[in-house]
C-alpha cells in the first residue's frame, strides 16, 4: 500500500499529481493524472493535453489512494522507477 512514508518506492502511474513550484513559473499549477515517467520526467495527462514536467526542477503535491496528498521534491524521483526501490533514503 502506498503511504507518505514509502512513496518513492512505488510506481506513480495513475496518481493525481500538481505541480507546486518550478524553477519554470509556466509549469506551476499544472496537474492531472501520471500517465508515464521516464528518468528525468514525468508525463502528465491534463484537460489540454498531455505535458511533459522535468523532475529535477519541480515539486509535486501526489494525491495516493488513501485520500493523503504528499509533498514531494522531484529531484528526489530523479532516476528510472526501477531502480528508484533499490535506493537508500537517509532522510526523507
Amino acid at each position: 500500500m502506498i503511504t507518505s512514508k514509502n512513496v518513492f518506492y512505488h510506481e506513480l502511474i495513475g496518481l493525481y499529481s500538481e505541480v507546486v513550484n518550478s524553477s519554470n513559473k509556466f509549469l506551476i499549477g499544472i496537474s492531472g493524472n501520471i500517465i508515464d515517467e521516464t528518468k528525468k520526467t514525468i508525463s502528465i495527462e491534463t484537460e489540454n493535453g498531455i505535458k511533459i514536467i522535468p523532475k529535477d526542477i519541480s515539486v509535486f503535491h501526489l494525491f495516493l489512494p488513501n485520500g493523503e496528498w504528499v509533498e514531494i521534491e522531484g529531484k528526489i524521483l530523479v532516476s528510472r522507477p526501477e531502480d528508484r526501490i533499490k535506493k537508500k533514503y537517509k532522510k526523507l
